[in-house]
């Protein structure tokens, strides 16, 4: 296949796999935000905030496709569509981040007071994406020369750190407990943390062995 179609293979599963991600995140906060507005269209724009959230998994996949446009001349073509793999898959950790700010967004409109944490706990799917972001940035620039930068190895490093961002929607839908305990009880906030972030550790798993990927093979 032609680095080229492997390219504009990559920056479409990028933008479009991440979009989808971001488009049902924010359909579901936006659902939320529409029955708070409805009770008090003062907080329409605290609904605007909360719904923002999510819809940056779309801009990382843009982004990428971007710079996978840019690049088509001198980055491996595997790297280019590995790169769109590791950013869209790890976008769809944006339905988890949607679950988590529609929560986090119904608990700010009980208690305003409840807004900073409740964004606490809404931020933390965004990691997994970052992480897809992350190997899509190494792989494009060419920081690993490694034949796993430049062959189909790329594409394993896509689908580890992709797949594991996946883990983001568990996170989300931790995190929206944890923010309704944390309405009732705040002292509940610590320990609703450490449950939060513990679906986090596979997305680390599926970062470590991307790097190894591109590194070892």
């Amino acid at each position: 296949m032609e680095p080229i179609l492997l390219g504009a293979i990559g920056a479409g599963l990028a933008v479009g796999i991440a979009g989808l991600g971001s488009g049902i995140g924010a359909g579901i906060t936006g659902a939320s935000g529409a029955g708070v507005i409805a009770e008090d269209p003062n907080k329409f724009g605290t609904a605007i905030v909360f719904q923002a959230l999510p819809q940056t998994q779309g801009l990382y996949g843009f982004l990428i496709a971007i710079l996978i446009l840019f690049v088509f001349k001198t980055a491996p073509a595997w790297a280019m569509f590995g790169a769109g793999l590791a950013t869209g898959l790890a976008g769809l950790s944006a339905i988890g981040q949607g679950i988590a700010a529609a929560a986090g967004l119904g608990a700010t409109a009980e208690d305003s007071e409840m807004f900073g944490k409740a964004m606490v706990f809404s931020v933390l799917p965004e990691t997994q994406a970052i992480y897809g972001l992350l190997i899509s940035i190494l792989l494009l620039v060419g920081v690993f020369s490694g034949a796993g930068a430049t062959t189909v190895a790329a594409l394993g490093a896509g689908f580890a750190v992709g797949f594991a961002g996946l883990s983001g929607i568990g996170q989300g839908i931790t995190a929206a407990g944890a923010i309704a305990a944390t309405a009732r009880d705040p002292e509940a906030m610590g320990k609703g943390l450490v449950l939060a972030v513990m679906p986090e550790t596979f997305a680390i798993f599926g970062l470590l062995i991307a790097i190894l990927i591109m590194v070892l093979l």
